[in-house]
C-alpha cells in the first residue's frame, strides 16, 4: 500500500513512485515501471470544510469531458461509469499517444488520474492502471 498525505492506493508489482524524479517542485504524484513506457499521475483535491460537494457520476463525467475539451483530446472511447466503492467516470483518448482519464470521488474529495503512454504499449500497462486506480482511498 502506497500512502500519500491525501490518498492511499495499492501499487501493482513493478510500479514505483517516481514523483521525486520529475522536474519542478509541484510535480503530481506519479507512478511508472522501471522498464515501462507510460506514467500514471494523480492530482488530488481534498475536502477541507464547507458544504460537502457530493458529486454524482454525471458531475464526474462533466469534469472528464471538460478536461478532454480543454486539451483537445478528441472523441472519448471506452467510457466507464461506476458508483462503488468510489464514484468514477473514465474514458480513453487517442492522440499522438494513448491517454486514459479517471475522475473519482468519495463524495467529499476528488481525484484526477491520468495514464499516458505510446499507443503501441498501452495495452501492456493499462490493466495495471485500471486496477491501481480502483484501490484508491482518500485519507
Amino acid at each position: 500500500m502506497t500512502k500519500h498525505p491525501d490518498i492511499s492506493l495499492q501499487l501493482s508489482p513493478d510500479w514505483f513512485d517516481i514523483t521525486d524524479d520529475l522536474p519542478g517542485e509541484d510535480a503530481p504524484l506519479t507512478f511508472a515501471r522501471p522498464d515501462g513506457f507510460g506514467a500514471l499521475q494523480f492530482s488530488i483535491a481534498s475536502y477541507q470544510s464547507g458544504q460537502i460537494p457530493n458529486p454524482d457520476t454525471d458531475t464526474l463525467l462533466t469534469l472528464l469531458r471538460d478536461f478532454a475539451l480543454g486539451r483537445k483530446l478528441g472523441a472519448a472511447t471506452d467510457l466507464c461509469i461506476e458508483i462503488a466503492p468510489l464514484r468514477l467516470a473514465s474514458a480513453s483518448f487517442h492522440t499522438d499517444s494513448f491517454i486514459r482519464v479517471w475522475y473519482l470521488s468519495d463524495g467529499r474529495s476528488f481525484a484526477l488520474a491520468t495514464f499516458t503512454c505510446d499507443a503501441e504499449h498501452a495495452a501492456d500497462e493499462l490493466p495495471d492502471c485500471e486496477e491501481m486506480v480502483r484501490t484508491l482511498s482518500f485519507q
